[in-house]
């Protein structure tokens, strides 16, 4: 302590005076006061007697004002003395100092780059009024559903019931200040920046808010205004939009006068009345930011299909609230979660069955914090990144640790300097200071050169996660919580590989160290460079076990059997609402862009579907099996997809039993429908499916629908995900929205990106109106929908390898480190008749010694390490042996080869050279 105390001396000084100041000034005051009534009291006037007592404080002050100047200028001159000695220290051993720079740039970038990816997409705020009084009404979890929602917590709220929440809000205002209500899910739009529809379209993406939703966020528009509850209070009635900062600059090119201006969407004129800071970004921190909000009121000409604010049964708004802070959350909670129930209860009717008045009564509303708006990145990222920032910081410690032991050669190597200043009379806390003054300025540079490096890195990160497209929220610029971090991680790393040379300065015996050049070697002083050498082969053993086990469960997630042949499949995204299609057209349109892609060639066969295999788009709803009553609370929610012919051939999803939807299946025909194994285990556990008939809940999908087929359990979502009950629906047989099939599937011959162009001009031919969404192979994918495993598991074994090397460097350096010290020893050895192997295995005994023991202290914090990723895994056991020993392995190989050659070397020492080394 007296160490440190000496070195941040000069630092306090500086820290501590205006506090001090503020302290001073109130003494002063009060002795003003107290000395002035004194010399009123003996007589003396009022005026007189002040003017005595300022002038009395006015010389205290002006010595007090020379003490401090003097200490200061004292502190800071000493200090600044150390840092140019430092430096010089430094510059005397460049090839040292490089490396260590290096590393510590190495491990200090890292540690910002996922430390700046957490603040952005967990510890930032929104930037909004107060941020910190907005409430989630649950998770916002979920993209709409039909039917009635199930006991437990709700977070997806239908539109009738949140304007009763509102409404009631506004006559209970003491719970909240305001409550909002925004889609579940973004919209994707035809926009044409003139009115006229001949001119060219471009997507962008949409949200759909409610009138309240700016005011309630606090969030005011940079131009303009912002849409309020009269722009809606009526379906259709007020076509207004508020445009985001980027989409104004980029796609409007800043206009000025863009208030006022029409865009026409989706074939409706809106009219721009806002345009948002560049800092805001709604409340949706995923991928793509919304470039435009548009009102709930306007949902049918956004989306282009039928009105949903009028469906009490749709689920599919997530609501916020403005907290009142003088009321607690819990009461907050309670009478939302009291809104609720008795909304639901009085929608049931008076013929409520006692099962669904349980249900009601079981379920319940979340408040939960809304400083930090909604994010399903958040929920897929916020796991892995914990899991990268301990790794990150590993690789730090083995940094330090390599330092540390470099800085005790560096210390050793310096005593007879040292020991002469000591015998000149400086005191070892002076001594000890400079050494921290060295290590904290080589770990400062170092967290420099790390910033640096930070920003690329995390550039690349932000890439990874959120692609091609830039997000306001998501920023590789550190703010005053990075800078922050990384200042505090560059003392404390500063500090670290400081203390042990510092340490041993202040145990320097003087005489001994004047009288020869190096110290004997002694157990004492290796110590403790071996444990630090110990500590990186641990650290070294848990990161490369670790990275073992995210890279094979990498693997298992790429070679998982998904259902489907996903080899030579080109998926091609489109909307024929965009070209303005109606539901009566489609079916022609189909038919030509089938047989137009058949047509090429390469092609084995095409289809039409409204959702890609593992796109989290197919859609859900309760049905009825006739013949079948449901059980009790029975859940009999199914997914659902529309498709054409071909489909499971194009895909090689296997017909199990009866057949497959056919060209046959048109309007005129029988409505057809195939199941997969899921829903005929479930719903026909002891009999045929194929034959019975259900209806759907949703009441776009009109009719009956026969079970015509059996096929194989596909992956809708996920790889690893347990099966649901899938139904496909023949897309011909449909009518209203649900005709619309927005993904085109392709089977080539080879390589289907080679096609991808052919594909395109192929479209382009039938009509050159036809938006082409997306076009990307199947495989690329499924790379995105394991974006989470690939991110933690390239860059942990990216990690795991640098760790590894510093760890061999540091066991390099030991060892070459211990070859000099003993060189006389070495050289007695050889002269007195020990062999060259001899001396090569009492060298590699050494560091087989601390290798042994670093694998004893690994393989347990190892298994420790693997069960606290065991959520992240797939397809093995933390405990996989396989993976352990594989990192025993390299891990011996690595050490062994850094040790061998410091052993080589005391090999070859010249006897002769050696008995006169000292």
């Amino acid at each position: 302590m007296a160490i440190l105390r000496s070195f941040v001396n000069g630092i306090q000084a500086l820290l501590h005076r205006e506090a001090r100041n503020e302290e001073i000034q109130e003494e002063l005051q009060s002795y003003l006061e107290a000395s002035a009534e004194e010399k009123i009291r003996r007589g003396m006037d009022r005026e007189t007697a002040w003017r005595a007592t300022r002038a009395e404080i006015g010389s205290v002050e002006a010595v007090r004002h020379k003490v401090w100047s003097a200490t200061w200028e004292s502190n800071a001159e000493a200090l600044w003395q150390d840092l140019r000695y430092g430096a010089r220290q430094l510059l005397k051993s460049p090839g040292f100092s490089i490396v260590a720079i290096l590393s510590l740039a190495l491990g200090t970038g890292a540690n910002t780059a996922i430390f700046t990816l957490i603040n952005d997409l967990l510890l930032k705020s929104l930037p909004v009024r107060d941020a910190w009084q907005l409430v989630s009404f649950g998770h916002a979890n979920g993209g709409g559903t039909l039917g009635a929602v199930h006991p437990g917590a709700v977070d997806i709220f239908s539109y009738d019931f949140y304007k009763h929440l509102e409404e009631e809000g506004r006559r209970r205002p003491e719970f909240f200040q305001g409550i909002c209500a925004f889609s579940s899910f973004p919209v994707m739009v035809s926009v044409r920046s003139s009115a006229a529809a001949s001119s060219p379209a471009t997507q962008a993406m949409t949200h759909l808010v409610s009138g309240t939703f700016f005011s309630v966020l606090g969030a005011n528009p940079l131009l303009g205004r912002a849409i309020t509850a009269t722009d809606s209070d009526a379906p259709g009635r007020s076509a207004v939009a508020v445009i985001s900062y980027r989409y104004w600059q980029q796609a409007l090119a800043a206009d000025p006068g863009v208030i006022g201006r029409s865009l026409n969407i989706n074939g409706t004129l809106f009219r721009v009345i806002g345009v948002m800071p560049a800092s805001f970004y709604g409340v949706d921190l995923n991928e793509q930011s919304p470039e435009m909000w548009l009102p709930l009121s306007m949902q049918a000409e956004a989306m282009l299909q039928p009105p949903m604010l009028d469906s009490s049964g749709l689920y599919w708004l997530h609501l916020m609230g403005r907290r009142n802070p003088k009321v607690s959350l819990s009461q907050s909670q309670a009478w939302a979660t009291a809104q609720y129930r008795q909304f639901e209860a009085e929608r049931e009717g008076t013929q409520i069955a006692e099962s669904r008045r349980k249900e009601i009564r079981e379920s319940f509303v979340e408040l939960l914090p809304g400083r930090g708006g909604i994010s399903h990145l958040r929920a897929a990222y916020g796991a892995p990144l914990a899991v990268l920032m301990g790794i990150v910081a590993i690789v730090l410690l083995i940094a330090c640790a390599n330092l540390a032991n470099f800085m005790l050669a560096k210390a050793a190597a310096r005593e007879r300097e040292y020991s002469t200043r000591l015998a000149l009379g400086s005191s070892r806390s002076r001594l000890a200071r400079q050494v921290l003054t060295e290590t904290l300025l080589l770990a400062f540079v170092g967290g420099g050169l790390g910033l640096v490096l930070a920003y690329g890195g995390t550039f690349v990160l932000i890439k990874f996660i959120a692609g091609e497209v830039a997000h306001s929220a998501l920023s590789p610029l550190p703010d005053l919580r990075v800078l922050g971090f990384t200042a505090g991680i560059c003392l404390l790393t500063g500090l670290f590989f400081g203390i042990a040379p510092a340490l041993r300065i202040s145990r320097i015996q003087v005489a001994g160290a004047l009288k020869s050049r190096y110290k004997g070697s002694t157990d004492g002083g290796r110590l403790l460079p071996n444990l630090l050498v110990t500590g990186q082969i641990v650290l070294s053993l848990v990161l490369l076990a670790v990275a073992g086990l995210f890279l094979r469960t990498l693997h298992n997630l790429h070679s998982e059997d998904l259902g489907f042949d996903r080899r030579n499949i080109l998926l091609v995204k489109i909307n024929a609402k965009f070209a303005g299609y109606k539901p009566d057209q489609l079916n022609t349109l189909y038919a030509r862009i089938l047989s137009r892609v058949d047509a090429l060639p390469g092609v084995s066969s095409a289809a039409l579907s409204g959702a890609a295999p593992m796109w989290h788009g197919n859609w859900g709803s309760p049905i009825t099996i006739l013949g079948r009553p449901a059980a009790p609370n029975e859940d009999v929610s199914t997914l659902l997809n529309r498709i054409s012919p071909d489909y499971f051939e194009t895909l090689g999803i296997p017909l199990l039993r009866g057949r497959t939807i056919r060209a046959a299946d048109t309007a005129a025909s029988p409505q057809a429908v195939v199941v997969n194994q899921t829903f005929a285990d479930r719903y026909f556990p002891h009999s045929d499916a194929i034959g019975h008939s259900f209806t759907i809940a949703d009441p776009s999908v009109k009719g009956v629908w026969q079970i015509v087929g059996v096929v194989g359990n596909a992956t809708y979502n996920h790889a690893g995900e347990v099966p649901e009950a899938m139904a496909y629906l023949a897309v011909m047989q449909l009518t209203e929205d649900d005709q619309y099939a927005y993904w085109l599937q392709v089977r080539t011959s080879g390589d289907p990106a080679a096609i991808a162009g052919e594909v395109r001009a192929g479209l382009a031919e039938i009509d050159p109106n036809l938006p082409i969404l997306d076009v990307e192979t199947i495989s690329e994918q499924l790379d995105h929908l394991i974006d989470e495993q690939r991110l933690v598991s390239q860059l942990s074994g990216f990690f795991s390898l640098l760790a590894l090397s510093l760890c061999a460097i540091g066991l390099y350096g030991v060892m070459t480190y211990s070859v000099v010290r003993r060189t006389n020893e070495f050289g007695v050895r050889l002269a007195l008749g020990a062999s060259s192997g001899g001396v090569l295995w009492l060298v590699l005994r050494q560091s087989l010694g601390l290798l042994g023991m670093g694998i004893a202290l690994g393989v347990p914090a190892t298994l420790v390490a693997s069960q606290a990723i065991q959520a992240g895994l797939y397809g093995l056991k933390p405990s996989d042996p396989l993976t352990l020993i594989g990192s025993i392995l390299m891990i011996a190989i690595v050490s062994v080869t850094a040790a061998y050659f410091p052993a080589r070397r005391a090999t070859r020492v010249d006897p002769a050279v050696a008995l006169r080394y000292e």
